[in-house]
């Protein structure tokens, strides 16, 4: 695997034949349907959407960088249903999941020609692929790219009006020599690519937005911890560059 594109208008990364996509949170309408809101089930249509991006660009491999599932702790009788429907769909695919945080026991839901690899993330050319959550495995200096998803980026909007929205972004922050260093005692990769959620409804973190420090601890990862996130940069999913994250505060 050589460079790399993202798709216009979707929350997924194209490296050669190989499809990369993260946070689908399947299962998460059973959470909003308890708190009284009814939302059609997304795994269907997220689907079809992979099928769409894969045959469009012949696609031999799809990663998925964690959070499959939606629920923690356990499993909602959607989820038991859902996932293994899921990814019979892609059973003409290589597929390989790194877990998340929210996939404690997402072995037993999918196929076993599905590849489930360490939650730590691994090492694959000049990409180090992981969900973001947990302490990467020390082989990711190795990589030029590492790619991550957790974070589920927004950026906030606001008009003149006071009305306020979110919008999915791609997060491409440098990593910072000194950091690495003082961590590990060795250079590392330079560029951390943090992939928007594929859920539509799985919300996020506005990265623009004020948050107290206890919220920002919450969305932290040990990986944007050792870049410099003020020089990331933030493009939207149709290719809009909206600048570095340090002159978009509210």
């Amino acid at each position: 695997m050589a460079g790399h594109v993202f798709v216009t208008g979707e929350a997924a990364m194209l490296s050669g034949r190989t499809l990369v996509v993260s946070d689908l949170h399947i299962g998460i309408e059973h959470e909003a349907r308890v708190s009284g809101i009814n939302l059609p089930s997304q795994s269907g249509e997220m689907l079809a959407r992979i099928e769409r991006i894969a045959k469009d660009n012949n696609v031999k491999r799809i990663i998925i960088l964690g959070d499959v599932k939606h629920r923690v702790p356990g499993t909602s009788f959607q989820e038991e249903r859902e996932i293994p429907e899921f990814f019979s769909g892609l059973s003409s695919y290589d597929v390989e999941i790194v877990p998340g945080n929210h996939d404690p026991g997402i072995g037993r839901l999918v196929p076993d020609s599905v590849s489930v690899r360490n939650p730590k993330g691994f090492l694959d050319g000049e990409y180090f692929f992981c969900h973001g959550h947990a302490k990467p495995d020390i082989s990711f200096l190795k990589a030029r790219y590492v790619v991550m998803g957790h974070t589920q980026p927004l950026i906030e909007f606001s008009d003149s009006l006071g009305y306020r929205w979110t919008e999915r972004v791609w997060c491409i922050a440098p990593f910072s020599e000194r950091m690495l260093r003082k961590e590990y005692g060795s250079s590392g990769p330079s560029e951390l690519v943090i992939v928007p959620a594929f859920n539509r409804f799985s919300g996020g973190f506005p990265l623009n937005r004020k948050e107290k420090p206890d919220r920002k601890r919450e969305f932290a990862s040990p990986l944007t911890k050792l870049c410099n996130m003020k020089k990331a940069k933030i493009y939207l999913l149709d290719g809009t560059f909206l600048g570095e994250l340090g002159n978009l505060g509210k």
